[in-house]
């Protein structure tokens, strides 16, 4: 049993193609992790950097806390299930599994009780004396099973290995690779191009394309909560449809036209975690809808629950236990008159057959419909997805991290959903002179904009505001676990995340601050705080003698020709992942502000610590942070000093946490730890 950790993983080919790009994870003991996703999109050369048959071009990869990038793949204690099998065909079933103990020289006693408890587990006792040859798929694959278990490793690596089965015992192996896993207790980590696979099987799953991670997360909630419209298409048999759309909020409804002329409207209470920036009727969304969450419809269907939409239909899948209507959207008309939500409805209706805007109906086994049928489709609301057309990215997360609403700018205050708060001096700087009233006019109306408020910038318990609590629900993650809230403030709908256990309950009237160095409002040039520092430099070494006169190294990392002493473990952490290569590479070093404790500078030079001086304060209230010149490049980090005081152009010393240092290869533009 084993955890792993996957930290800025790469693999680049010729210096260039990148085949993984900055893989990320965390797999937990025990835990039956699937990587899914199209052909060549990095999930096997990723398995294989796992176990050892790829070098890992950059980062760093631990078992059970120990880096392993340099240890050979026989010295990981992995097993690993390949999509041929890989047995050998001139020995029995027994030799095929007893191979890998022999070469250890495990004792002939334990040998047998090993192979034959595999056997026995997998059901394939009875084949122990044949060869390959005589075994089908579905037995072969048991057997490398089989050869796997013998070893008793801390991680079984599994590669496509179902592939080469027919559908029928696929399902079935499908079946026996999970008990295999509850019963063995072991960490699996499955490499498969089926979705169905994936779903049916993993604990988590990894959704890779084109070397990238696009999304880690349970199989409900990469169904029910695609991070993209990647991810929407490729999970979920039949597939998620797809139709261009707008978005327009008017009052508590929003109204969602379809490109393709029907429109649906929605209670905004359903519609609730989508960014409200979209809900502006300009702003070209993509709305997903999944077979499960549409039905035939049926009178006396609540209409605010259901939308009713007309299907033409194109085909039909009668599948037994159900059957599937695929139709496009919109009512065929015979006088080829332009086709829209209804034959009446001509003026800026669209063919649905040209935009291709197909929907999907789930229906029970004895519903009728034929080509060229007109049928009524009901959509679920509750169910729809959104997806912003340009990022692809979704804008109805299942963890909302931002509050977009109106909001008002002058005399010194920003106001929004009712509340009003003083900006602090970092902010009143920006806006002080655009709120001016001018000596010949009377003072002017509060500037309108748009508050952009990040939910963990919403901070719940202290400060002017007032909120009503009407909804709690927890998130345990990789890392953390975090509480959100949905709140009522002055009649809008707002998000906030804690990194906490729920502290307040439903119903609940609790008063909320702002982290003003998180907001923006781009029309008042209120933007939020830098929240990565960046340093160019290189990884040094320098000659000396230790106390007995040996010549030994002393390791720097250097920060715009500053050198600092390099904390020993981040130094094995870069030398494990680059090699000596990396005192060659063109490196920056990224870094948070709160990374940072500023100190007066001392007299004698501190090779500890960076040199800096302080070029502005920014007061934000809760927090003064400093502008800091650092050889022409400005860091930015908390300071005790005051607004007023003379802090400014003080000389100053920066000692840098390196254990929240990102270092890049600037060159190849790759993260190495």
């Amino acid at each position: 049993m084993a955890s792993l950790s996957l930290k800025h993983i790469y693999k680049v080919y010729d210096g260039t193609t990148k085949a993984v790009n900055d893989f990320n994870m965390e797999i937990r003991d025990k835990e039956f992790i699937v990587f899914v996703g199209p052909s060549g999109c990095g999930k096997s050369t990723t398995l294989r950097m796992i176990a050892g048959l790829e070098d890992i071009s950059a980062g760093e990869l631990r078992i059970d806390g120990d880096i392993v990038n340099d240890v050979e793949p026989g010295d990981r204690n992995i097993a690993m299930v390949f999509q041929n099998y890989a047995l050998y065909p001139h020995m029995t079933v027994y030799e095929n599994m007893a191979f890998a103990l022999k070469t250890a020289k495990v004792p002939k006693d334990v040998i047998h009780q090993k192979v034959t408890e595999a056997a026995r587990i997998l059901g394939i006792t009875e084949y122990l004396a044949r060869k390959p040859k005589a075994l089908s798929g579905g037995q072969r694959q048991r057997v490398a099973l089989g050869r796997a278990i013998v070893r008793s490793p801390k991680v079984f690596l599994l590669d496509e290995p179902l592939s080469n089965l027919d559908a029928k015992l696929r399902g079935a192996m499908r079946a026996e690779i999970t008990r295999l896993h509850e019963r063995l207790g072991t960490t699996f980590i499955y490499v498969t191009h089926d979705q169905v696979e994936a779903m049916t099987m993993g604990s988590r799953i990894v959704v890779m394309k084109g070397g990238f991670v696009q999304q880690i997360d349970t199989p409900k909630n990469l169904y029910n909560h695609p991070a993209n419209l990647f991810v929407a298409g490729f999970m979920g048999t039949p597939p998620m449809s797809f139709h261009p759309a707008t978005l327009k909020k008017e009052g508590n409804t929003v109204r969602i036209k379809l490109d393709s002329g029907p429109e649906m409207t929605a209670d905004y209470a359903t519609l609730n975690r989508a960014q409200t920036r979209y809900m502006d009727g300009a702003h070209p969304v993509i709305l997903g809808v999944r077979p499960d969450d549409v039905v035939p419809w049926r009178e006396g269907m609540d209409p605010t629950a259901w939308a009713k939409l007309p299907l033409t239909v194109t085909v039909v899948e009668a599948l037994g236990g159900e059957t599937l209507v695929y139709g496009h959207i919109g009512v065929a008309v015979p006088d080829e008159s332009p086709i829209g939500a209804a034959a009446e409805d001509t003026e800026a209706g669209k063919d649905p057959a040209a935009t291709g805007d197909t929907l999907i109906i789930k229906a029970p086994a004895d519903f009728e419909a034929h080509s060229g049928d007109t049928v009524y489709a009901a959509v679920n609301l509750a169910k729809l997805h959104l997806f912003d057309r340009e990022t692809e990215a979704s804008i109805k997360p299942r963890v909302p991290t931002e509050n977009v609403c109106p909001c008002a700018v002058a005399d010194g205050h920003l106001a929004f959903a009712g509340q009003r708060f003083p900006l602090p001096p970092a902010l009143t700087e920006k806006t002080s002179q655009e709120d001016a009233p001018s000596s010949q006019t009377a003072p002017p109306k509060a500037p309108e904009g748009e508050l952009s408020l990040p939910a963990e910038a919403l901070l719940l318990g202290t400060g002017m505001g007032r909120a009503k609590v009407e909804e709690t629900e927890i998130f345990d993650g990789d890392t953390r676990l975090r509480t959100l809230y949905r709140l009522t403030v002055g009649g809008m709908t707002l998000f906030a995340l804690e990194s906490a256990p729920p502290r307040y309950r439903v119903g609940d009237s609790v008063p909320f601050d702002l982290d003003f160095s998180r907001i923006a409002v781009e029309s008042h040039g209120i933007t939020p705080l830098r929240v990565e520092n960046t340093l160019d430099g290189r990884f040094t070494k320098e000659k000396e003698l230790d106390d007995k006169g040996r010549k030994t190294y002393r390791f720097y990392l250097d920060m715009e020709d500053q050198p600092v002493a390099v904390a020993e473990e981040l130094r094995e952490k870069l030398f494990s992942c680059k090699g000596t290569a990396i005192l060659r590479a063109l490196l920056s070093y990224r870094f948070p502000p709160d990374a940072v404790t500023v100190s007066p500078r001392q007299k004698e030079p501190d090779k500890t610590a960076l040199m800096g001086r302080v070029t502005r304060l920014l007061d934000y209230g809760r927090i003064t942070y400093a502008a800091i010149d650092v050889g022409g490049k400005t860091v930015i980090a908390p300071y005790d000093g005051k607004t007023g005081e003379s802090h400014e152009n003080a000389a100053v010393s920066l000692t840098i946490d390196q254990t929240k240092l990102t270092v890049v290869d600037r060159e190849a533009d790759i993260v190495i730890v």
